[in-house]
């Protein structure tokens, strides 16, 4: 129970810091005054919207699909924490970053067929690069690496 009770501590915690990540790394990396504004609003997904010129509908159903993803990613956050907290053996604690990246990426393949072929085009050419390299200790970053 104890275990069950750290664990679910442990992925709101991870949820919370992505998201505060998610925030400050898409604050960052916008120079646009519309999304500094939207930034400033606290939606870590109002980037989308103003970058990749999203509609309404486009912006709530991508908005839904990170929701729904959100329980999952923490989940996996939460299995790989653990792993390597037992010390799990390296291949275990690989296969449960391989899925975690497979995850990852098929998430942000549906949020790319929400939006523009043209938009869907070049946010993949953003966050797909970040995911192949994926160091699994926080939220994927969208900054270039100096």
């Amino acid at each position: 129970m104890r275990t069950g009770l750290r664990n679910l501590l442990l992925t709101l915690g991870l949820v919370a810091a992505a998201c505060a990540a998610a925030y400050g790394i898409f604050y960052a990396v916008g120079d646009d005054r519309a999304m500094h504004a939207a930034a400033r609003q606290g939606d870590a997904l109002a980037w989308l919207r103003v970058e990749f010129r999203l509609d309404d509908a486009q912006f709530q159903a991508i908005r839904t699909l990170h929701q729904e993803y959100s329980f999952e990613c923490g989940r996996h956050c939460a299995a790989i924490m653990e792993a390597r907290e037992r010390r799990a053996p390296a291949a275990e604690v690989a296969a449960l970053e391989r899925v975690c990246v497979e995850a990852m990426t098929g998430h942000f393949r549906r949020v790319a067929a929400l939006m523009a072929p043209e938009q869907g085009a070049r946010y993949l050419a953003l966050v797909l690069p970040r995911v192949a390299g994926f160091a699994h200790d926080g939220a994927p970053s969208l900054r270039v690496s100096p």
